[in-house]
């Protein structure tokens, strides 16, 4: 047989020989198995990623209150009390007659879990407190402005 004649018969024939291929279902299985596994690790470390980013958005809105509670209190020389709170950098308390506001939006005293911060002042200094994931004031997730040093702190 000459080699083009050879040639000519592998070229119309080409996979004859060869067995079918595919994946057993077994073959399957694994590769869903593994695919699994991996979603769920990925998830895992992507959620906890979120609220730390939540945390970190807290800490940036806590700031953005304190420029705006300076500007309060370059307005009207003191800061709003504990007990007008932040609402009166929206709405001017009656007892205030320098009030220039509004000094910051309504949108911006509530912390990413949707719950509003809570405020403590004197008039001379100020602490803003968010209840964290839990929206609970007063454990361990709360995320406190301005940060308290670790021997404790003179502001309210």
């Amino acid at each position: 047989m000459s080699l083009l004649r050879k040639i000519s018969v592998m070229l119309k024939k080409p996979f004859t020989n060869v067995a079918k291929s595919g994946m057993t279902l077994i073959e399957i299985i694994i590769v869903v198995a593994l695919m699994g596994t991996l979603m769920a690790y990925l998830v895992r470390n992507l959620v906890g990623q979120q609220e730390e980013a939540k945390k970190d958005q807290t800490r940036l809105g806590m700031g953005v209150l304190e420029q705006s509670l300076q500007l309060y209190r370059v307005h009207n020389s003191r800061y709003p009390s504990t007990e007008q709170g932040l609402d009166a950098m929206i709405a001017g308390p009656s007892d205030v007659k320098t009030w220039r506001g509004p000094y910051t939006e309504s949108n911006k005293l509530n912390d990413p879990w949707g719950n509003k911060f809570q405020y403590e002042s004197d008039g001379r200094n100020f602490k803003i407190i968010s209840g964290g994931p839990d929206g609970s004031v007063g454990n361990a997730d709360d995320i406190v402005y301005p940060e308290q040093p670790a021997g404790g702190g003179t502001t309210p």
